[in-house]
């Protein structure tokens, strides 16, 4: 609606809005006037002016509730505009004639009469606020006769009485005019925020459609990436098991180091995207302390040695056997700050992985100390922003996306913790934060390694998955452990392998033609509802967003494995089917 309909809208539901009040406040002064002058005036007159006053009530009533029945819009707007003016109209006159028909002769009860209109008119300023014509009207009609008749009459006290009324009428119409003002510039207002507030939905519609698009777009990305890089490293990994020649290896390991390198610099801006947008969250599991620190410290104590770094291992033999907290967040945090200490440390300098337990507050204190760059005292803060590092010269010589203090700030944060920075230029950094962890009970039984050679004999597992090169990598990691495999190409294709041979898990990827890995799952599901043991179904994907594990399980999926496939978390997934 434009603005001058809706003004003119809310004008007029205003002046509705009032009548009823407003009407029955002129009855109740009607009635006051028609017993005080009972008997000190002709009583016909003042039954007939009486009987006017409760027939204009009843139209004026009856006028309000025909209103707020209808919907007003352009058609009708006028008409209910000329029914309003038409009833107060008849209202003014009707109070204007009291001079004329039912004027005591008492000077007591004409200034009576006289107090009586002007709160009239007082009140009326206020009801009819939205149209000062209509409140000059009405005053005109009501009070003008009434100062016609003073003239008239003989008597020195009608003199100054006069003034007053007209004086009265003055200051009437200059306070309504300011009412009126004050009402109108508040409808106003209230246009404004009206059309601040739709163009605030339509911008927060589009943002999350925005957001929605972003979603979906990272989702994309992170499958159509992953699943490369998942025969690239799975492929790797196959090759160097069997490679003997120390030159080859050699190679075969800085492709190694590079493809986790560029997943994690895809896992960084991911992650990134999903704290920004709020979807991120924690999982906490139990898990060996000693022996993930110390996986992260042989994985990366390699990385080291390739640039000429040697990474001391200063982990703490006196962790608890079993911690809870989110394990692959603190791995990632770990594992973004060494890659940083690693990379901006020279040759023949050392890099030093801390980690200490404090029994009495129940926390892990994490320290990486390395003898690198150093970064500059007001500079300092500077680094943890999104995409900046300390200069731009640094982005040319190291690379990096400048996402990983950011993101290892972010998880902090959502661990309940904070990172500490100390640094001196050319001399070297610390980066250092306490973690709170739930201890478990040392008597519980060790978590063992899933890194030794597990075997499956009998077991069979049916594997959905539409990429080539993903089916004989997969193919070659289960047939490593004697596990039987038939391959389906699709999600229709899984159905009817399904429904004709028993298994005893199905892995099934997401993505797929003819029928998708979510339409499947479910018709799996529901042609076994009825079955007494359930095959599981894992979700084997690479949308592998953080997020995604939660969605995929709320949608039916009884687990969930990311590409490129961890060799320990399909352990662990086997093993938890399986054994």
């Amino acid at each position: 609606m434009e603005k001058k309909d809706y003004l003119e809208h809310k004008e007029l539901a205003y002046l509705y809005d009032n009548l009823n009040s407003s009407t029955l406040g002129l009855f109740g002064v009607a009635t006051v006037i028609f017993f005080v002058l009972r008997g000190e005036v002709p009583d016909i007159n003042l039954n007939i002016w009486y009987l006017f006053i409760v027939f204009m009530v009843i139209a004026r009533l009856l006028l309000a509730k025909k209103y707020s029945s209808v919907k007003i819009n352009k058609k009708n707007f006028k008409k209910y505009k000329f029914y309003f003016a038409i009833s107060l109209i008849t209202s003014g006159t009707v109070w204007g004639v009291i001079p004329f028909v039912i004027l005591p002769q008492s000077i007591v009860y004409q200034i009576f009469l006289v107090l009586m209109l002007g709160g009239l008119t007082s009140t009326a300023s206020a009801s009819l606020a939205t149209n000062n014509k209509l409140y000059i009207s009405f005053v005109i009609l009501t009070m003008t006769p009434f100062m016609y008749i003073i003239t008239t009459m003989d008597n020195p006290i009608y003199n100054p009485l006069f003034i007053t009324l007209f004086l009265y009428i003055l200051f009437s119409f200059a306070s309504s005019k300011k009412m009126n003002k004050l009402v109108i510039n508040s409808i106003s207002l209230s246009y404004r925020n009206q059309d601040l507030i739709k163009k605030l939905e339509v911008k927060a519609d589009e943002a999350n459609r925005a957001a929605e698009a972003k979603s979906n777009f990272l989702s994309t990305m992170s499958h159509e990436i992953r699943t490369p890089l998942n025969a690239i490293i799975g492929f790797i990994k196959i090759l160097k098991k069997t490679e003997k020649d120390s030159k080859r290896l050699k190679y075969l390991n800085t492709i190694d180091q590079s493809s986790y390198s560029l997943l994690n610099i895809i896992n960084d801006i991911l992650d990134f995207s999903k704290i920004e947008s709020g979807k991120f969250s924690l999982e906490f599991t139990k898990f060996n302390p000693k022996k993930e620190l110390d996986n992260i410290y042989e994985l990366y104590s390699e990385a080291a040695s390739e640039n000429g770094v040697t990474l001391v291992n200063s982990i703490s033999n006196k962790l608890p056997k079993n911690i809870k907290t989110d394990k692959l967040k603190l791995k990632q945090i770990i594992s973004n700050l060494i890659s940083n200490a690693i990379k901006f440390t020279h040759e023949n300098n050392e890099v030093e992985f801390i980690v200490k337990f404090n029994r009495a507050e129940s926390s892990l204190y994490i320290e990486i100390k390395d003898e690198g760059i150093g970064i500059e005292k007001e500079k300092i803060s500077s680094i943890t922003q999104e995409f900046i590092q300390a200069d731009t010269s640094i982005t040319r010589k190291y690379g990096g996306t400048g996402l990983g203090l950011s993101i290892v700030l972010k998880l902090l944060k959502l661990l309940g913790s904070e990172l500490h920075i100390e640094s001196e230029l050319g001399k070297g950094s610390r980066f250092f934060f306490t973690i709170d962890i739930e201890v478990l009970d040392s008597n519980e039984e060790e978590l063992t390694t899933t890194e030794d050679i597990h075997r499956f004999e009998n077991k069979s597992i049916l594997v959905v998955e539409d990429n080539k090169t993903n089916q004989m990598l997969i193919k070659l990691l289960l047939d490593d452990m004697d596990i039987d495999i038939t391959m389906a190409n699709d999600g229709l294709e899984a159905e009817n392998y399904f429904k004709k041979e028993k298994y005893d898990m199905v892995f099934m990827d997401i993505n797929m033609p003819n029928k998708n890995g979510l339409e499947a799952m479910k018709s799996i599901k529901e042609y076994q509802k009825d079955f007494e043991n359930k095959t599981p179904i894992i979700a084997l994907t690479a949308n592998a967003v953080s997020g995604d594990r939660e969605k995929y399980i709320e949608e039916g999926f009884d687990d969930y494995l990311a590409k490129p496939i961890n060799n320990e978390s399909l352990i662990t997934i086997l093993k938890k089917y399986l054994d």
